[in-house]
């Protein structure tokens, strides 16, 4: 539980902050897999669509991701077939269940693109990736690299069901890449 209590204490500050300082549009996006369960928070924290997020990931055989981002997010195509694209910063932490390997922390660097069919308004395909190499990379990590594609189905107006394919992997002091997270998943995605 020690190891969580960072987690927590974000979760108090989120239900603390005044209304206000979630004005616009939040979401909420959840995905499980065989092993991993992933859960996401992000919130639009001023009018000029800067984005507030926060991620956990649980993997039972190859650890645990926590992080606290930063972004742009924004309609890249407006007047036409919404094409929503991200940019911005992640702070990581990196807890791998890799026997003799301890965590470490990364600033990772990227973003994503969520795009809905013109002629089928329902259907979206998405994708995200976020890097951070060795010189954003602390403590006991060198290097950090998380992805994600997905295609998903609107089944209510602000409600997404997807299935997405998903790896995340990270370099550690003595190490090569070590798999954190790898396989298909099944979601869904709140706005509100």
């Amino acid at each position: 539980m020690k190891r969580y209590g960072w987690l927590v204490a974000a979760s108090l500050a989120l239900c603390a902050a005044p209304a206000g300082v979630f004005a616009q549009g939040s979401g909420l996006d959840l995905s499980v897999s065989g092993n991993s369960f992933r859960a996401a928070f992000d919130t639009e924290i001023t009018l000029s669509g800067l984005d507030l997020s926060f991620e956990g990931l649980h993997n039972t055989d190859n650890g645990d991701v926590f992080g606290v981002g930063i972004g742009l997010r924004a309609n890249a195509n407006p007047g036409r077939s919404p094409v929503t694209v991200l940019i911005g910063l992640k702070a990581l932490w990196l807890n791998p269940a890799y026997s003799g390997v301890d965590s470490g922390y990364s600033l990772a660097l990227g973003g994503g693109v969520n795009y809905v069919l013109p002629q089928f308004n329902r259907l979206s395909f998405g994708a995200r990736i976020f890097w951070a190499p060795g010189v954003t990379s602390f403590g006991n990590a060198e290097r950090y690299l998380g992805g994600a594609v997905r295609a998903g189905y609107r089944v209510l107006p602000n409600g997404t069901v997807y299935v997405s394919y998903r790896r995340v992997a990270a370099a550690f002091e003595g190490t090569d890449s070590l798999i954190l997270d790898n396989g298909l998943n099944l979601g869904f995605a709140l706005r509100f």
